[in-house]
């Protein structure tokens, strides 16, 4: 559908539509149809631009989108530089923007069934809503708000006004029929316990609200990520298990400039179904998922035991044995002891030994005395064996103290597993002259 054949919204597609789920739960859609009769509005009258958009949007605005404006921070001024900004986005998403009856009640069936797979109380409504585009939804209290600008584009929809490149790459992976599985994907957060300890909590807490809402809408859950890593597999699961107990997302989440990114989604996608499968109570599965407390790295870690993905019948003690005897450790420093107070003047280089052949990319930086302190004048690299890597010190001072950080912000094992320690610091000082 092109955007030019729609003239006008029809109220039929932004009134308030009602589900029947346990409770009163609703689809609050009228601050779509609010902010397009207010966009079409400032068109033919742009000199009054600021009271147009106050009078027949901001001022109905839903006890949803208010709460949205407040949690992501953005106001009327965010709204008026993306209209500005944008005019051929915005002609481009208009008609994926609306909530037509057949996607309400594809969520509406998808709902109930969630309530007999999931008996809850919720009283949370759904807001669909025009968000400046700052965000593509959040959850507040028991409420799921969504920013539909952001979700429902496709690699139709008109993204080179764009300065920032992540919005340029946006709808490279999506489409607006995708609109009713991310629905019910981020209603289930709303029963989540908050945080997560590290990579495989993230992709288990992610992952599984695929996997449940693909049993609510009793439809296959599509996405980029799944198609990428069910044809590459054995890749990804073995990446992942170098990066599962680290903290670092970038490899995992929310890398938009990755050539297969949010692969995290479907790792966790797979360990929720595989727990699903290899459990006897399907019902009680269900509930041990949604559940899990996504903060207690013990709980995560008897999650993936009980998944069995990678299908090694580890219980969750070897699961986390195995991968620390896997991580890269520092062994010594060739040329002195770390903490030495008598180091030759004329040192030129320092050669540090890892446990096991090492990634090239060794993180090092400068430690909180700064870099009056820092000796290093280059890093010459590793050798051949990849387990000592050289650096090169600067001029030394007699009778100063040195020192630096090997952290494991890039620093990993050449089979992917993180550097043992988050900061090690290396320090000496000098002899005396």
């Amino acid at each position: 559908m092109k955007a030019k054949s729609i003239k006008r919204i029809l109220p039929a597609l932004a009134v308030l539509a009602f589900f029947n789920c346990s409770n009163a739960q609703k689809i609050i859609s009228t601050d779509i149809n609010n902010f397009w009769v207010a966009y079409d509005s400032i068109q033919k009258n742009k000199s009054h631009k600021s009271e147009i958009l106050e009078t027949l949007f901001l001022t109905k605005k839903t006890d949803g989108l208010k709460a949205f404006m407040e949690i992501k921070k953005f106001g009327k001024e965010d709204y008026l530089n993306a209209i500005e900004k944008y005019p051929n986005f915005w002609n481009s998403i208009r008609p994926n923007t609306f909530i037509d009856a057949k996607k309400i009640k594809t969520i509406n069936t998808a709902f109930k069934k969630l309530g007999k797979l999931y008996p809850n109380n919720s009283k949370g409504n759904i807001y669909y809503t025009i968000g400046a585009l700052k965000s593509g939804g959040t959850t507040h209290k028991e409420n799921l708000l969504l920013g539909v600008e952001k979700i429902t584009g496709n690699q139709n929809t008109i993204v080179s006004e764009f300065e920032n490149e992540n919005l340029r790459k946006m709808f490279l992976f999506t489409n607006p029929s995708q609109l009713e599985q991310v629905t019910v994907h981020e209603f289930i957060h709303t029963f989540q316990k908050d945080g997560e300890i590290n990579i495989l909590s993230k992709a288990i807490k992610e992952g599984s609200c695929d996997f449940i809402a693909e049993l609510a809408l009793n439809k296959k859950f599509t996405a980029h990520y799944l198609d990428y890593g069910f044809k590459n597999y054995e890749k990804v699961r073995s990446d992942f298990k170098g990066d599962m107990f680290s903290k670092k997302l970038e490899n995992w989440f929310y890398n938009g400039n990755a050539k297969n990114p949010d692969l995290g989604y479907f790792v966790g996608y797979v360990i929720s179904k595989r727990y699903y499968e290899n459990s006897a109570d399907k019902k009680a599965a269900i509930k041990n998922i949604i559940e899990l407390d996504f903060n207690s790295e013990g709980d995560v870690r008897q999650f993936l035991a009980a998944s069995d993905y990678f299908e090694d019948k580890k219980s969750a003690e070897q699961i986390l044995s195995e991968y620390k005897d896997h991580q890269p450790q520092l062994t010594k420093i060739i040329e002195f002891e770390n903490g030495s107070q008598n180091v030759n003047v004329d040192t030129k280089k320092i050669q540090i030994v890892f446990s096991k052949p090492m990634n090239e990319k060794v993180s090092i930086n400068f430690s909180k005395n700064g870099k009056e302190h820092f000796p290093l004048k280059n890093i010459v690299g590793l050798n051949e064996s990849k387990t000592i890597l050289t650096l090169e010190t600067a001029d030394l001072n007699s009778d100063t103290e040195y020192d630096f950080y090997i952290t494991d912000r890039t620093t990993k094992s050449e089979d992917g597993y993180p550097f043992a320690t988050g900061e090690y610091k290396i320090s000496f000082k000098t002899e005396k002259k």
